[in-house]
């Protein structure tokens, strides 16, 4: 075969959009005919990039950026008005999708989130920024590792390590935004904060803040840091993490972290209340927490908010007793001291 350029046909069959949070994009489940298997195809429509030379663009970035943490491209391809890239298809799907479902305990968003700040670490080190970082953009991998994904607002930092985004998602936005200057990895390091404070409380608790009236209320509140209230966090997230994700979210970029690397190291100390398991309903709040041979399980019921009580009970494995543990449990209790025998409990339990 003379080398060259050569022109092939690819065929590949679009099965069911997937949906994405603010995407600028349609992300398609599809069977590659050639190789018999399932892939996510992302299509952009080519009005919607400023040029032809950015066809390519986000493909190129995933090819130069491999790494186990960051989702990589199959290949691109195009037509006259679409570019396709296909990628690996993740069965287990996002962050986002799965905190919709249930609450992480603090081990699991530890782990995701040391994992997909590697990869934006590696990104880092590539001398780009990401711009989007937020749990749609996390997926799940077979082997349940999150992976950092959609580098379609990426741009490459210059000689001063500066860049700015062509867009922004509006429900994730650090306080430089509104500044003239151009932006650094502070501006990922603040998302990437976002992101696990999200993975911490919940998704319900993120959007319940999104109440303002108007928009330049909702920019007023993240140039002040009132949002997202940095004082609310569910009562198992320890101090010491409260106090790392705050950092991350100073509206002084001086203030975060300086490197991801960084803001790694200061969660992979975190070691207080691990493994309980939040879970609630409109009237109560449960955490269950399995330790060698038995189960705990404490309840706090707020259905009086003058008269709360918390009932903590102990199941043993092998016989399945289930017997009240005295010492945490607490009636006649309201805002001002409920949270105190909460944190004495998953201390001491």
């Amino acid at each position: 075969m003379p080398l060259g350029l050569h022109t092939a046909e690819l065929n590949f069959e679009t099965l069911k959009e997937i949906g994405q949070e603010g995407r600028n994009s349609t992300v398609f489940l599809a069977h590659d005919k050639q190789l018999d298997g399932e892939i996510v195809v992302k299509i952009v429509p080519k009005t919607k990039l400023p040029n032809a030379n950015d066809f390519y663009r986000e493909a190129k970035i995933l090819y130069a950026s491999s790494h186990p943490y960051v989702v990589r491209v199959n290949y691109g391809c195009a037509d006259n008005d679409n570019i396709y890239m296909a990628m690996p298809y993740y069965k287990n799907g996002s962050l986002k999708q799965l905190i919709d479902t249930r609450f992480l305990t603090i081990r699991e968003v530890l782990r995701y989130s040391i994992q997909f700040l590697s990869g934006l670490n590696n990104i880092h080190s590539k001398g780009l920024l990401h711009f989007d970082i937020k749990p749609d953009n996390i997926l799940l991998s077979d082997s349940n590792e999150a992976l950092l994904s959609d580098f379609g607002l990426s741009k490459a930092m210059d000689n001063f390590g500066f860049a700015n985004p062509d867009g922004i998602y509006p429900k994730q936005v650090p306080p430089e935004t509104f500044a003239s200057t151009q932006k650094t990895l502070h501006f990922d390091i603040y998302l990437a904060g976002l992101t696990i404070y999200r993975l911490l409380n919940g998704n319900e608790h993120y959007y319940n803040q999104l109440t303002y009236g108007n928009q330049q209320d909702y920019i007023n509140a993240i140039r002040t840091g009132n949002f997202p209230n940095r004082n609310s966090y569910l009562p198992h997230v320890p101090l010491k993490l409260q106090r790392i994700i705050n950092r991350a979210l100073s509206i002084d970029i001086t203030d975060r972290h300086q490197t991801v690397l960084e803001l790694i190291n200061d969660l992979s100390s975190v070691d207080e209340n691990l493994d309980w398991q939040f879970s609630s309903t409109n009237n109560s709040r449960t955490w269950t927490k399995a330790l060698d041979d038995k189960t705990y399980e404490l309840t706090l019921d707020f259905t009086d908010h003058r008269n709360q009580t918390i009932q903590t009970y102990k199941t043993m494995h092998q016989s399945g007793n289930r017997t009240r543990v005295n010492d945490h449990c607490h009636n006649n209790l309201n805002n001002s001291n409920v949270l105190s025998k909460l944190k004495k409990g998953f201390r001491e339990l």
